[in-house]
């Protein structure tokens, strides 16, 4: 009975080891069998790429406000050039054409007229307490007298006096602190298209900043009217009373 002799394995010659590539290795340094061999390091890594440049950007124009004008300050350069922002031409290319001294001088004679409206009770209370008094003279024993007034009339006068202090007063106050503050336009600016404005922003000055440029017009002028007089030489076209507020006042369209 003849033996089996089971098949050869094809791939045993393959495991013998190589002779010819261990002799390769030995003779490469820092190379050993079944490695594979390390990377060159001489080589620099490629530079990155540059960043694709962005074009500028335009700025914005600030959002507008109610009152005409911008929120906040637009930037001295937009469109105009390096100006100092609150200037002359800064207002006039941002916000309108500033006044001149004489287009002020009528919208400040309505406005004075109005605050004398309180002179009419005064004048009137004056009249009553005058008219009061008794005539003097002598009675029917030969006896001088001498004439007084009446309460009743003292009364009515000093009620009327004191009334149109108020009056004066209360009409400053409306008319040239809150609605010249909250809008920009007393009632002769109204009259004439002029509105009052921060320099800065072009928004009315609120009412706060309008009695601090009236206290300053108002010390300032018993001086010649130097507040008024002083827009004459200023290159803003600000009275003193501007220069404190950081206001001006500019021409705007009817309505």
């Amino acid at each position: 009975m003849s033996e089996f002799n089971p098949p050869s394995d094809p791939t045993s010659s393959s495991a013998a080891p190589d002779s010819t590539s261990d002799a390769t290795a030995a003779s490469m340094p820092g190379m050993t069998s079944g490695q594979p061999p390390a990377p060159s390091q001489g080589a620099p890594p490629p530079p990155p790429a540059p960043p694709h440049a962005t074009p500028p950007t335009a700025p914005s124009a600030p959002p507008a406000n109610p009152y005409g004008g911008y929120t906040q300050a637009p930037p001295a350069s937009a469109q105009y050039g390096q100006v100092q922002v609150g200037s002359l031409p800064y207002v006039e290319h941002h916000f309108g054409r500033v006044t001149s001294f004489g287009d002020r001088i009528l919208p400040s004679i309505i406005d004075s007229l109005l605050i004398l409206l309180g002179f009419i009770p005064m004048i009137i209370g004056i009249i009553v307490m005058a008219a009061s008094s008794t005539t003097s003279g002598y009675d029917e024993y030969g006896n001088y007298e001498s004439g007084g007034p009446s309460g009743a009339g003292v009364g009515i006068g000093l009620l009327l006096i004191f009334g149109g202090l108020a009056l004066m007063l209360g009409l400053w106050i409306w008319n040239r602190i809150i609605r010249m503050g909250r809008t920009g336009q007393s009632v002769g600016k109204k009259m004439f298209n002029q509105k009052l404005i921060n320099t800065t922003t072009g928004q009315p000055i609120g009412p706060g900043q309008a009695f601090v440029r009236e206290l300053i017009a108002g010390l300032a002028n018993q001086i010649f009217y130097l507040s008024y007089l002083w827009m004459l030489w200023d290159p803003n076209r600000q009275t003193l009373g501007d220069m404190v507020a950081k206001s001006t006042v500019i021409h705007v369209p009817k309505g």
